[in-house]
């Protein structure tokens, strides 16, 4: 099994760290950049994902989809993405359910090319393969474990689709992460032996993440032992896109006024002018307020070429109404918390959007402090992911540290009428409120008859976008009865935010007093009589999930009941049994769409697969065509190793097989086709090429074996005295196997010679080799023979002991000798390692 890693699933860019031994590596893909463009590529028979979706955009840009994580979980009843359908170049339309579907073209096997609709699931799965392939090359083994990372604004059913997404794509998330709380665990791990203990007041600190599409803010707690994120906020349209679409509004304005057309007509003149765009707003941040930035588009529309430019303050003054919307996020934080500006220490800055100096300037002034770059601001996430992966990794093992993070909405239960009030610590329809520690559960107690339903939902929609629906699902509670005196039974139902973020009624139990059987009298202890308590938010610990003390009981557990005030004490037991629960979660695939979306995705990487054989075999072909006319040209290399009838027949080869390579027979042929091509051309090159390296290979093979027989010659006339006891009839051999190497090169020498560079060859360099080995296996028989023992002298006979002694039983006197393993003495078996202690500056 591989090294578990961690992703950062960016709305621009993915970025994937390993967590290995001594540390996590951000890995490159294969393009050799830390970055993979979060895109996918249809349009034909072969997929482009991340960076094989990026080259090919400018061509395909109606089918290349960009930034899936805005559209995952999402509703076509969504005002955000209504609008966000009017501008995207590829079709969005409304879906089963009222979810989301993108239509794209693709081409199947024997198929034509046309119409395919998928999910926003589907598309985020193509790209989680990718990814989990250039995991996979760097671990050099299989590697689905992970830790994904998503925004902390996510709501129930957008973690659910991306989880959903990870299992079609054959990723075990290990767990979906917040990017606040990742980069908190990026920062805060390695230096939390510097933090206060646990019982001395904590470290406040901010991050600050504005990425491509939104931003970020969270304030949290950091002491020796864990991290607590006290709060977070968010701007769900505020991030770097927005600040490139105020100048791509500016450019096209004077686009439209110049020539009277309509950029955004045009969407690969957008994309063009948009490359161009985010150029020039890297630049800006280290020019002066007076400095042009020219902006040069060649045909950008209609063939003509665009030329314009943009100061520094004409840039800041279109930007002013979002720098003012960036320090929301951060006055939402520091209000939830009730902290003072003295009490948060630090401000630490990430994301990609945070390099333009008006984002940092504007965070300094309202907080009067510095803010802080000492991350990577385009890698944090990712390792955050790749530590926390580690942590719950067994392979692993890294320093104690708790992560608690927190829920952004409140959560309100209802039920079907008819049930009494429920008790949750006073609390009544909202159980889990804002800043909620998660993970977390709760005991909830119901009073009833029969089964009944029970209801999630955001109690709060202002939270959410408009139009976005406020359920989270529902689920019945089935198999109630009555009490057995006919009133309503107690149902113990235990609710949880797991550490994901996600909701789930996890079990409901009856519990109910029963009679205890007759049985023999014997002390027992009484125990007081406890009310039913709702259940307490649960501090995580390292792997997120919140301890069990609080947790229902097992079904059918009993317990003795306190006996009852006056009379005549009885004891009762009380009896907990299970009763099933039936999940609904309103926006979440089923089962059996995963498993026909699973099938459909493996189909579409195996036709990924072929295609891909299929153009290597073709570029193999191709390059030998290239390589070998040169070579075998009268002046190549291979010139003289190649018969001139024989390169009569392959050069006319080689320029026909050019010559069908650009036909369009061959854009249809099987990877066979290919192969075969290439093996009749390999007939004529192969032995040239055989011959020439023979050439170069055959003289040192023949000064190996003769300075091989030299050495044995001279060792069969050594007179030195550690060869004493070689007899001179060993010795004759050991002459014979020599002069009968040596005759046999002479032979093989004279007879190669005599040859031309063209024709067959007489030997070749590995019959010299097998010839060294032949002769060393049977010389070294005789040199290696070892010196005969001397004859024990009189004097050191050992003396016969005295007496009538018995002699000792056999393997009397021996100690036994334990072998290193356990206390038996066995050894460990193969493979039974120590897991892989990993030092990341941690532990």
């Amino acid at each position: 099994m591989g090294f578990p890693w961690g992703l950062d699933l960016g709305s621009q860019n993915c970025v994937v760290a390993i967590a290995r031994k001594g540390g996590i590596d951000v890995i490159d893909n294969e393009a050799s950049s830390r970055k993979t463009p979060c895109m996918v590529g249809l349009g034909s028979r072969e997929r482009g994902l991340g960076e094989g979706a990026k080259s090919k955009i400018t061509s395909n840009v109606r089918h290349t989809v960009a930034d899936v994580k805005t559209l995952i979980g999402r509703k076509w009843s969504e005002e955000s993405v209504q609008q966000l359908a009017k501008t995207l170049p590829w079709e969005l339309k409304e879906g089963p359910n009222g979810g989301i579907l993108i239509s794209l073209m693709y081409e199947k096997e024997g198929e034509e090319c046309k119409k395919t609709d998928f999910t926003p699931e589907q598309i985020l799965a193509m790209l989680l393969v990718n990814i989990r392939q250039t995991a996979e090359n760097h671990n050099k083994s299989p590697s689905p474990d992970c830790v994904i990372s998503v925004p902390c604004y996510f709501n129930d059913a957008q973690r659910r689709a991306v989880l959903s997404a990870a299992e079609i794509a054959g990723v075990k998330c290990l767990r979906l992460m917040n990017d606040t709380a990742a980069t908190a665990l990026n920062w805060g791990l390695p230096k939390s032996m510097d933090f206060p203990d646990d019982t001395a007041a904590p470290k406040h600190v901010l991050f600050y993440d504005m990425g491509y599409s939104a931003t970020q803010c969270c304030l949290v707690a950091f002491t020796k032992t864990k991290m607590t994120v006290l709060a977070s906020a968010f701007d769900r349209e505020l991030g770097g896109r927005h600040f490139d679409r105020c100048m791509v509004d500016f450019f096209a304005e004077f686009w439209k006024t110049k020539t009277k057309l309509n950029l955004f007509d045009n969407p690969k003149s957008v994309f063009r002018l948009e490359t161009q765009v985010d150029k020039i707003k890297q630049q800006l941040s280290g020019y002066s307020s007076n400095t042009k930035l020219p902006c040069n588009v060649e045909c950008l529309q209609d063939d003509q070429d665009f030329h314009h430019s943009i100061e520094l303050d004409q840039w800041v003054e279109m930007t002013k109404p979002l720098i003012d919307r960036c320090l929301e996020p951060v006055k939402q934080v520091i209000a939830a918390t009730k902290l003072m500006f003295d009490q948060v220490e630090e401000v630490e800055v990430v994301g990609s959007a945070t390099r333009s100096p008006l984002v940092v300037n504007a965070l300094k002034d309202f907080l009067g402090k510095e803010p802080k770059r000492t991350m990577n601001s385009e890698e944090a996430v990712s390792k955050g992911c790749a530590l926390n992966a580690a942590m719950l990794s067994p392979n692993f093992k890294v320093r104690d540290f708790g992560i608690i993070d927190c829920t952004p909405y409140s959560i309100a239960l209802g039920w079907t009428p008819g049930a009494d009030a429920m008790d949750v610590e006073g609390k009544k329809d909202t159980v889990f409120g804002q800043y909620n520690v998660v993970p977390s559960a709760k005991l909830l107690t119901f009073m009833r008859t029969q089964g009944f339903d029970i209801n999630a939902s955001y109690p709060e929609v202002e939270q959410l976008t408009k139009g976005m629906p406020a359920e989270i699902g529902h689920w019945a509670v089935t198999g109630v009865s009555p009490a057995a005196d006919g009133g309503p039974s107690k149902i113990k139902v235990k609710v949880r935010i797991d550490s994901n973020g996600i909701f789930s009624v996890d079990t409901a139990q009856v519990v109910e007093e029963v009679e205890p059987e007759p049985s023999p009298e014997v002390p027992v202890k009484e125990e007081d009589k406890g009310e039913d308590a709702a259940m307490p938010d649960a501090a995580p610990d390292a792997g997120g999930e919140a301890p069990a003390e609080a947790a229902a009981e097992p079904a059918g557990a009993e317990k003795e009941a306190a006996p009852a005030e006056g009379g005549e004490k009885k004891k009762k037991k009380v009896r907990k049994t299970e009763v099933p629960v039936l999940s609904c979660p309103s926006h979440s695939l089923v089962p059996e769409q995963i498993a026909e979306f699973k099938n459909t995705e493996f189909e579409m990487a195996t036709q990924d697969r072929q295609i891909r054989e299929l153009h290597e075999r073709k570029n193999d072909l191709e390059a030998y065509i290239y390589s070998m006319r040169d070579r075998c040209s009268e002046s190549g290399d291979l010139g003289q190793y190649i018969d001139p009838a024989d390169r009569d027949k392959f050069m006319p080869m080689l320029d026909e097989m050019e010559n069908w390579l650009y036909e369009d027979e061959s854009e249809h042929a099987q990877k066979s086709t290919f192969v075969a091509k290439l093996d009749a051309l390999k007939a004529f090159g192969g032995p040239c090429v055989e011959r020439a390296r023979e050439a170069e290979e055959r003289p040192m093979a023949f000064q190996q074996l003769q300075a091989q027989i030299a050495h044995f010659t001279n060792f069969a006339a050594t007179t030195e005295p550690q060869y004493d006891h070689i007899s001179q009839e060993d010795r004759d051999k050991v002459k014979g196997f020599c002069d009968e190497a040596a005759a046999w090169a002479n032979g093989k020498q004279a007879e190669q010679g005599a040859k031309k560079a063209y024709e067959p060859l007489a030997v070749k360099s590995a019959e010299v080799r097998q010839k060294m080995d032949h002769l060393g296996y049977d010389c070294n028989a005789i040199r290696n023979k070892p010196k005969p023992a001397p004859p024990p002298k009189a004097a050191d006979a050992p003396k016969e002991e005295k007496g009538n002694a018995s002699p000792a039983p056999e393997g009397a006197g021996e100690v036994p000798i334990k072998e290193e393993g356990d206390a038996n003495g066995e050894a460990p078996p193969a493979g039974d390692a120590a897991p892989d202690q990993m030092d990341t500056g941690l532990d």
